[in-house]
Order: C-alpha cells, then sequence, then structure tokens
C-alpha cells in the first residue's frame, strides 16, 4: 500500500493555550476519530467555540506586490488559501470598496483581496471553478488602515453590514484574518463596522476579540476525548481535488491534547492523517514515524523513517510542500529540513531538490481559472 504511495500517487500541485472561540479570539500571538462527510463541515462543538487559544506567529508571506492569497470556500465547505494575480481586472472592486489616495502596497492588496471575498457576479470568473467568496453580496468598506509598527491591519466596513447566517459567521471571521494576516508585516486585524468595533456577531453572538490574528484557528476540529482544559491546536495542511482535477492545499486547525513539543505534536497529527476522508486527503503514510525533530534559529530539522521508501527515489511533492507548510505554521520558522531513513539529498516528485533547507512556497495553490 505505501509502494503505491510513493510510485502512484499523482498530484497537481490558564497556560500556553487557552482554548478556541470558533472565532477564536486571539489576543495573543502564534497558531482521532474518523468522521467522514462529504459536503459540510459541522459546527465545532460549543464547548471548543466557548474558548480561547494561544497563537503562534504566521509565516506565510507573499513577496512581491503581482499577487495576493485570498481564502475562499471550496465545494466542501474548507476555506483555502488560493493565490490571485493582480493584474487582472479588477475594475469591479470599486463596487465594494471606497478608495482614498496615498495608500500602502498593503492597504491597496488588502481592498481587492475583500473585493475578491465578496460575492460578486463580475468578479467572480476571476476565482478558480468550485470556489466562491465568502462575504456576503453588497458588502462595502469605508476604510482600511495599517499601522505598519504594531503589525496591524484595521478593516472598517459600511453600516449596515450585510446579514450573515450564523453557521457562515465565524467562516467569514477566519477569512478574513487568515487573508489579511497573508500582507506582508501584518500579523493582528481589527474589525469594525461605522467605526465601532465589532464585539460580537450579530447571528450566532459568538464574541470577537478586538485584536484577531491566526490565533483563531482555521476550518476547526478536534480529536476524540479531548479534554478541553488540557488542549493545544496545531494547524495541518492536507490535500484536496478540484471537480476539475487540480490538487491545492487546505489548513485545518485541530485541538489535541496539550504536548511539550507544538512542531512534533503537528507532524504525528499529519502522519495520523484528516479525519474527513471523502473531501481531504493524507498527504504522508501513516505508519511514517518521526525518529529525530529539532528546531534551530531559522530551521526546523525534521528526520522521518519509512521502511517502504526506496533510497534515491522521489519524495512525492505533496508530501513535501505539505510538510513545510506545516512545520513553519507550527514554529513561525522560515526553513525546513527534511531527511528520511538517513537520507538529505532527496529529490521530489516535480524534480525539485531538498538536500538543503527550503523555506515555505509564496504562494499557496495558484490554480487555473
Amino acid at each position: 500500500m505505501k509502494k503505491s504511495f510513493y510510485r502512484g500517487i499523482a498530484f497537481r500541485k490558564w497556560a500556553p493555550i487557552l482554548l478556541l472561540l470558533p472565532l477564536l479570539s486571539a489576543c495573543s500571538q502564534g497558531a482521532g476519530t474518523n468522521v467522514d462527510q462529504a459536503e459540510s463541515i459541522d459546527p465545532p462543538p460549543y464547548d471548543v467555540e466557548q474558548a480561547m487559544i494561544q497563537d503562534m506567529s504566521p509565516t506565510a508571506i507573499l513577496e512581491g506586490n503581482d499577487v495576493v492569497t485570498v481564502y475562499l470556500q471550496d465545494r466542501n465547505g474548507y476555506l483555502a488559501p488560493i493565490s490571485l494575480r493582480l493584474e487582472d481586472d479588477v475594475e469591479s472592486s470599486e463596487q465594494s470598496l471606497t478608495q482614498s489616495p496615498a495608500q500602502s502596497p498593503s492597504q491597496t492588496t488588502a481592498q481587492q483581496a475583500i473585493a475578491w471575498m465578496t460575492k460578486n457576479k463580475q468578479l467572480a470568473d476571476q476565482l478558480p471553478p468550485g470556489f466562491g467568496a465568502v462575504l456576503p453580496e453588497g458588502t462595502k468598506v469605508n476604510s482600511v488602515t495599517e499601522n505598519t509598527s504594531q503589525h496591524t491591519i484595521a478593516i472598517d466596513f459600511a453600516a449596515p453590514f450585510p446579514t450573515i447566517a450564523a453557521a457562515q459567521e465565524r467562516k467569514v471571521i477566519e477569512a478574513l484574518v487568515w487573508t489579511l494576516t497573508e500582507l506582508p508585516g501584518i500579523n493582528k486585524v481589527k474589525l469594525s463596522v461605522a467605526g465601532k468595533p465589532i464585539q460580537s456577531l450579530p447571528s450566532s453572538g459568538i464574541p470577537v476579540d478586538s485584536t484577531l490574528t491566526r490565533g483563531l484557528g482555521i476550518n476547526l476540529e478536534k480529536v476524540a476525548n479531548i479534554q478541553i482544559s488540557r488542549a493545544m491546536a496545531v494547524t495541518l495542511y492536507f490535500s484536496a481535488q478540484s471537480a476539475e482535477g487540480e490538487g491545492y492545499f487546505v489548513p485545518v486547525t485541530r485541538l489535541i491534547n496539550r504536548q511539550a513539543d507544538p512542531a512534533k505534536a503537528a507532524l504525528e497529527q499529519l502522519i495520523l492523517g484528516p479525519q474527513k476522508t471523502s473531501s481531504l486527503k493524507a498527504v504522508l503514510t501513516n505508519d511514517m514515524s518521526i525518529e529525530k525533530l529539532s528546531q534551530m534559529a531559522d530551521t526546523v530539522n525534521v528526520s522521518l523513517q519509512d521502511s517502504d521508501w526506496v533510497p534515491k527515489s522521489p519524495v512525492p511533492s505533496e508530501m513535501m510542500e505539505a510538510l513545510v507548510l506545516t512545520l513553519t505554521e507550527a514554529t513561525g520558522v522560515p526553513q525546513v529540513q527534511v531527511v528520511m531513513n538517513g537520507d538529505d539529498s532527496l529529490v521530489d516528485s516535480d524534480n525539485r531538490a531538498y538536500d538543503r533547507p527550503v523555506t515555505r512556497q509564496a504562494y499557496v495553490n495558484t490554480l487555473s481559472r
């Protein structure tokens, strides 16, 4: 079975933690059962939704001003990062955003990102098939304000803000925060309507912190029999496939029992694979083992063991990319060095070399439209 994994995978490309809220209030910085669901994601349990989690600082920062990563909802209900080019026709963005002069690149990019995240028939064809905007039609933005010294971006929406179904409100907040923290130098988000900070969501009543970070999580799930008072969260990157057959990565924040090493805990959960196997795919074989994992100032070093891997044979590109995405998200460290069965000169199925530390890719999920 594992041999087919290597040969047949065809991918296209009170303590440190206080538990999660559905939009998981994240003032502080930083990030089971086999449940099978095909079409939608159940809302997280109430006890999970009424808590907070320590944030782990993200490292997913785009380079350059011609591409922006926007979190859109896929056909299975998951939020996924999609990289879109800014040079595309964006004339319709003025319909949902109030432009202002002398804006910073981050302010301009944030406005375009929110335009893509807003339901708009004129912009829909700029999104990959099967992916949809999460903000309701008619959403308008009064202002986008960047505070570079505090690494914060503030979005003030116009009133009245369109109604959002209670089950979807969390998704909207997740998508906004994860999209805006993709901007260079931004790791905190403030949200308001007509100048008044959003303190709770109108339909669900979920409280919203004044400052949000990626510590709120995304696509939240939890393992079975977890003790909420002793939980921690790890964000994992699994793969999914569009109706057109294109592969893409989906981040999933999983609540697990607290462990001393967040990076090792994340990798162990990545090996266990997705809970919802009808819509997400494993990126590692579940009997792969971690021989050693250490973290230096700028690099995570991980040594894996897999008896079925043939020395010098290519490793699946999706496996390597998911490893790098997961470990950089867990640690805030920018690069990862991978060793397999003692071999540090790995080459993946796309002929990319991993004989030295690899940085997190700047553009995730560049799909055709």
